[in-house]
């Protein structure tokens, strides 16, 4: 299930964001428009623009299933050093 977040002052939460933009960067580092890794996960391109941009909450197991339609290790997208 996803949600809609909107944190204080209307700031998106910055967890999420953080991970958003880590997914856009292997996408766009792969030459992916948003179509191919959102029919690999059973999502539309609009959900996944919602994900990237960090204004959704979702479930770990949709966090995998990115991962893995763009040939990531899940680490990868969850490490921020």
């Amino acid at each position: 299930m996803c949600q809609n977040v909107v944190g204080k002052e209307g700031e998106v939460m910055s967890g999420f964001k953080k991970i958003g933009e880590k997914i856009r960067y292997y996408r766009e580092k792969r030459g992916l428009s948003q179509k191919m890794p959102a029919k690999r996960t059973f999502m539309t391109a609009a959900r996944l623009e919602e994900i990237e941009n960090g204004q959704i909450i979702y479930q770990f197991w949709t966090l995998q299933k990115i991962a893995k339609a763009l040939d990531v290790d899940l680490p990868e997208l969850l490490n921020f050093d």
